[in-house]
């Protein structure tokens, strides 16, 4: 089941997916996503979804656990917010680096906000915002808890239809309820003794904007691998790496200690941050276990 805003209505109502979706979806967790557009039939016990429209565009990770299928997370977007912290749960560039290769290699633009800055020393914060001003990363410096950068991200959001992702705990939802009056999501304290966020939101919801166009607010995450990007392509959503590729001695480097490789280099002159390169290693490694080794 789901929850659908016919057109022509102001009410979200509940609605089946038939099962011959599921079928033509094999790949996927849910054959909806938040965004998708769908054909609905309406009967005596309700609506119904029969169809999903093409999408413009889905993101979506691998499924958690050992599932290996696809989990559409948005659908027809037109940014992905991004959200990492300072302090509880601490920010971590490798889970930043895979969400942004896989806004990458799904052609949706990112945008990446920075919060609890109220939590960390300035010096750290200008560390790590360097790390992807450098890659001319979008970003924002807020905090949820002295109002810090709202009113920015209140103008970054109008007009669009965004989605707020990030791991748990790292106060999507308190920002989205200084955003818009009235919206209500429930927030939870992060756990001191985990170092790590709990689970508010349970599932992905789209909510209005008075200012227009929309937020889907999605459950926070503890893990997150990129779907579908195939290992040979991975370097290509690594913007610094894309950018001297031709400096390497073969044009087939996969910047992974072949000979005549221009990243060692590149790391001592800081044209290629050390934490973005091991985030590149570990996620072309994952890909090749699921997808197959570089030939």
């Amino acid at each position: 089941q789901c929850e659908v805003l016919p057109d022509g209505q102001e009410k979200v109502q509940p609605a089946l997916m038939r099962g011959k979706l599921f079928g033509e979806r094999s790949n996927d967790k849910s054959p909806v996503a938040v965004g998708d557009r769908v054909d609905l039939e309406e009967t005596d016990l309700g609506f119904s979804v029969e169809a999903v429209h093409p999408r413009r565009n889905l993101f979506s990770r691998r499924a958690a656990g050992g599932d290996t299928r696809r989990q559409p997370l948005a659908a027809n977007v037109d940014q992905v917010v991004l959200v990492a912290c300072f302090g509880t749960p601490p920010f971590s560039s490798l889970m930043t680096d895979r969400i942004l290769a896989a806004t990458s290699f799904a052609g949706i633009p990112a945008f990446l906000v920075l919060n609890k800055v109220d939590k960390a020393k300035r010096k750290k914060i200008e560390r790590v915002a360097a790390t992807y001003r450098e890659i001319n990363q979008p970003l924002l410096l807020t905090s949820a808890a002295t109002g810090e950068g709202v009113d920015e991200l209140r103008d970054l959001l109008a007009g669009k239809l965004s989605v707020f992702y990030g791991l748990s705990g790292v106060g999507k939802s308190s920002l989205l309820n200084l955003i818009e009056d009235g919206l209500g999501i429930r927030t939870r304290e992060v756990s001191s003794s985990l170092k790590s966020g709990r689970h508010t939101t349970t599932y992905a919801r789209r909510y209005p904007l008075q200012a227009g166009g929309a937020v889907i607010d999605t459950p926070g995450v503890r893990s997150f691998k990129p779907y579908g990007i195939p290992p040979k392509e991975l370097r290509l959503h690594f913007p610094e790496m894309a950018a001297i590729a031709t400096e390497c001695q073969f044009h087939s480097c996969y910047h992974r200690g072949e000979p005549g490789c221009c990243i060692p280099t590149a790391i001592d002159e800081g044209r290629v941050f050390e934490s973005r390169y091991r985030a590149y290693v570990a996620i072309l490694t994952e890909l090749e276990e699921e997808y197959g080794a570089i030939r």
